[in-house]
Order: structure tokens, then C-alpha cells, then sequence
């Protein structure tokens, strides 16, 4: 988990390093951290665990499906986002809210 927990560190300082950097010429740089949804790198671990249990402790109570990120996507990338600048958004269906450390 160090290796993959440093690696997300270093995705939210980049998108702020880049945010400061390119700000000057009118492009945005933000990032989506996104919750467990399901994928080729989670099919073990949903298969391992299941799909109610992983839901259970987000706030949610469910894990992220395939439009979920969508949303996010459209405001980072559109006139409605154009003064959001440096900032890592969280899809995660609130996880990262009753989580610390």
C-alpha cells in the first residue's frame, strides 16, 4: 500500500504544480480520485470480498459504477469549471469523509 498510497500523494502535488504553472495561460489542471469501482485491477478483490461488503462502510453504500465519473469529468472539462484550478475531487461516494489517516 506505501507504493500506491504515494503515488495518489503525488497526483493531487502534480495537479497543483501544473494548476500553478499553467494557470498563467488559461488552462485549468484538476484531477478525479476515484473510489472503488469496478475494473480489471479490482475484479480479485471484489470477487475475494463482494460487492455488499466493499459497499458497506462508504456512506453511500455502494461502490462506484460506470457513470459516476462522467459528472465530475463534464465539470472539469467544461465553461462550468473554468475557474476550478488545482483541485482533486473525490468520487468515492463519500468514503474519504468517514475515513482518516
Amino acid at each position: 500500500m506505501i507504493a500506491y498510497n504515494t503515488s495518489k500523494g503525488a497526483v493531487v502535488n502534480f495537479t497543483r504544480a501544473l494548476a500553478g504553472s499553467w494557470g498563467r495561460y488559461g488552462i485549468t489542471a484538476n484531477a478525479l480520485a476515484p473510489g472503488f469501482f469496478p475494473s480489471r485491477m479490482t475484479r480479485g478483490t471484489i470477487e475475494a470480498v463482494g460487492v455488499e461488503k466493499l459497499a458497506a462502510g462508504a456512506p453511500l453504500r455502494r461502490i462506484g459504477d460506470e457513470d459516476d465519473l462522467k459528472g465530475a469529468a463534464v465539470l472539469f472539462a467544461s465553461d462550468a469549471g473554468k475557474h476550478i484550478t488545482g483541485q482533486t475531487l473525490a468520487v468515492d461516494g463519500g468514503l474519504t469523509s468517514v475515513i482518516s489517516g
